[in-house]
């Protein structure tokens, strides 16, 4: 979208605000995200399934905003339509998003502080019962791992040999086989220290942003998120902080479930290219897998690794 589009359609739904500045905030798979006249975060998605995840995002926010001990955006306008959203335009959270860089620059106590912070920020999300069911937010495993099956076959049976459909044919028979037991819970699902804005003279949290991909899920994957963005920022000793502070009690099954994630990375990646169309993901890692898939005695024929998925 233009700038002209982009007030045209703000104007819309909002023919009293007064647009005087649009500044680009960058462009990912999902949305385009734009600051309005320097207060305002505006994102306007890309596709419909980014649509239908806006939708969720703004609902959730709107019921959970003042039940966390971090600020998160506060939804200022909306435009639904459907269980889906045109756009949505959040008040802006002042600071800047933490990177290894000024990570790095941080003392051991700030550090402790961010981590007991960050674990009562979890804490208090995976204890919110939402009051008004959302159409989509609960996810079911099963569910999930059949569109990744079917997203794999499509994207990458043609150029793979038999005997490698085959071993991805049995890993996902036995994954979908499996009876699964795991907390839900409302889920970021996907964190790392980009979301966390900081403001660098105080040291202090600012803020969480881009909830995204918000959901009701297994509750142990915003901790397996932590362990595998440590390239972000968060380093692995931080992590482990917050994994104690929280009070965790299943850090073998997190560890386990983590392990398995690594061993499922390529099928993650090719669902990934699948659905978001970047051929890229999807050659790079049927790459990794054309000639067998690495380690799968180990996880699938052994040691039956294949309960941890998540």
């Amino acid at each position: 979208m233009n700038k002209i589009e982009i007030k045209k359609l703000i104007t819309s739904q909002y023919p009293d605000y007064i647009i005087t500045s649009i500044t680009s905030l960058g462009s990912g798979y999902d949305s385009d995200a734009y600051l309005i006249n320097n207060e305002y975060v505006f994102k306007f998605p890309k596709h419909e399934l980014a649509a239908r995840n806006l939708y969720k995002e703004a609902k959730v926010l709107l019921e959970i905003r003042d039940q966390l001990p971090i600020k998160v955006p506060a939804i200022i306008f909306t435009c639904e339509k459907e269980n889906t959203m045109k756009f949505v335009g959040y008040e802006k959270i002042e600071g800047t998003e933490i990177t290894p860089e000024i990570f790095n620059t941080l003392d051991e106590e700030v550090k402790e502080r961010l981590a007991k912070e960050l674990a009562a920020f979890f804490k208090s999300l995976h204890g919110i019962k939402l009051q008004t069911p959302i159409e989509g937010l609960e996810v079911d495993k099963k569910e999930k791992c059949r569109k990744e099956y079917e997203a794999v076959k499509e994207a990458a049976y043609p150029k793979l040999n038999e005997f490698v459909r085959n071993q991805i044919d049995t890993m996902y028979e036995k994954i979908l086989n499996c009876e699964f037991t795991y907390t839900k819970s409302l889920v970021y699902t996907d964190f790392g220290a980009s979301n966390v804005f900081f403001d660098i003279e105080t040291n202090e949290i600012c803020g969480i942003v881009d909830f995204g991909d918000i959901a009701i899920y297994d509750q142990d994957i915003d901790f397996i998120c932590l362990l595998h963005t440590q390239e972000e920022g968060f380093n692995q000793n931080f992590v482990d902080k917050i994994i104690k502070y929280y009070g965790c009690k299943e850090l073998d099954s997190i560890l386990r479930k983590s392990d398995f994630l690594s061993f499922y990375s390529p099928f993650d990646y090719i669902w990934l290219g699948h659905t978001f169309n970047m051929d890229e993901h999807i050659d790079e890692n049927i790459n990794i897998i054309k000639n067998g898939i690495p380690d799968y005695e180990k996880n699938i024929e052994i040691e039956k690794n294949y309960i941890n998925y998540i």
